[in-house]
């Protein structure tokens, strides 16, 4: 199995003015230096929970049909393409009627058949859409949860907070054990 990410993210799940809000900066002398601590908290959140935040392609790519194609990254939204290599090597787009979006799975339609294919590495692939809402940057950043925006925003806090991997001759106070890493816990994919 191979997932590649097709089309990235066209928006972040927070607005430079939040995080400005957030980091209480009210100038504009930080407006580039932000947007950056956002996309690695963003990066960050996606790795730990095994999910898309914002509308992202993906392409997965296997190695011949199952009885139900689990798609990684989710919130799955929309399958664009299923393709296969048939019994000559050539590349076919399935038809829609042949199976169906149920979750995060690509499932067979009853009384329907998976076709036939080549045999070999990567002779399947699975063209999908994965994030929280769809449309515009403000309705797919309201689809976003609250748990994982205020992850997003103390992680981003800490960034700017701490702007050198180590510090010396700092005092540092945590909040209660595991409370940020837990606002996420909920949206991991196992």
């Amino acid at each position: 199995m191979i997932v590649t990410q097709t089309t990235p993210p066209a928006y972040l799940p927070l607005t430079l003015a939040e995080a400005k809000l957030h980091l209480r900066v009210d100038g504009a002398d930080e407006d580039t230096l932000i947007p950056a601590f956002i996309g690695a908290a963003v990066d960050t959140c996606q790795q730990i929970t095994g999910r898309s935040l914002m509308a992202q392609a993906w392409k997965l790519t296997i190695d011949d049909f199952a009885d139900e194609i689990q798609l990684p990254w989710p919130q799955v939204q929309a399958v664009q393409s299923v393709q296969y290599k048939d019994d000559n090597g050539a590349t076919q787009t399935l038809a829609n009627t042949v199976y169906e979006l149920v979750g995060d799975k690509v499932c067979l339609i009853p009384e329907q058949t998976w076709p036939t294919v080549r045999g070999g590495t990567g002779s399947v692939w699975v063209n999908y859409t994965a994030g929280y809402g769809a449309g515009n940057e403000a309705a797919q950043q309201a689809a976003v949860p609250y748990g994982i925006k205020a992850w997003l925003l103390l992680a981003i806090g800490t960034l700017y907070a701490n702007r050198e991997s180590v510090q010396t001759g700092v005092s540092v106070a945590a909040l209660p054990e595991r409370f940020a890493d837990s606002l996420l816990d909920r949206f991991k994919v196992y």
